[in-house]
């Protein structure tokens, strides 16, 4: 059965809840993030070797220091990693929960508190599709007020598009911004369809 609703003015919306214990997705994001900036300091230090190189006054120690130094704090950011994303998963209850909002134009992605529950939040998100002039209830209003992050992907600026069935998720990428959309089994196909309908001009791989 889908989980996604629609509004007569088209919007779809829906929620998606996981457990951060067990899907990496968030935790191999922030890796990848870390790990790209370890390689980019590592590429400057390279680079500043690089005279004596040329001057032919280049050591093996010097060198060896180099690859020393991205080793070591590619495995202290590692650490750091992983003790951040547990503290943070065991603040958030082992759960993570957002809610999607999808139209021709792009979509959004909003985290929410861990107070709010998956059916919590689907009981508001069909009040919101149900009501006539599109105007959210109460309860609809307060879920969104209440979110503590979001992003949004305008379609015309999607440069590329991943989508990965086994971890739910939908990597909808610009050039300096990165979105992932989290989508139930049933609805996958629809939501990968709809955004790469939309988006023309991306790299589309699906997963």
């Amino acid at each position: 059965m889908s989980a996604i609703v629609q509004d007569d003015k088209g919007v779809y919306r829906w929620a998606f809840e996981f457990n951060l214990w067990r899907n990496p997705t968030i935790l191999a994001t922030v890796l990848k993030v870390f790990v790209i900036i370890v390689l980019a300091v590592g590429s400057i230090n390279f680079l500043l070797l690089v005279p004596d190189l040329i001057g032919g006054t280049l050591y093996s120690w010097q060198v060896e220091g180099a690859f020393r130094w991205c080793g070591v704090m590619l495995a202290i950011m590692a650490v750091l990693c992983l003790i951040g994303y547990a503290v943070y998963a065991t603040i958030m209850g082992g759960k993570y929960c957002a809610v999607f909002k999808m139209d021709e134009k792009g979509v959004e992605h909003r985290q929410l508190p861990k107070q709010f529950e998956k059916a919590q939040v689907i009981g508001a998100l069909n009040v919101i599709a149900g009501l006539a002039g599109g105007k959210p209830s109460q309860v609809g209003a307060g879920i969104l007020a209440a979110s503590r992050d979001s992003s949004y992907s305008s379609f015309g600026a999607v440069t590329s598009i991943k989508g990965s069935r086994r971890l739910q998720v939908i990597k909808v990428n610009e050039p300096l911004m990165k979105n992932q959309v989290y989508v139930e089994p049933e609805d996958y196909d629809f939501v990968f369809d709809y955004i790469v309908a939309h988006c023309p001009n991306a790299k589309k791989v699906k997963g």
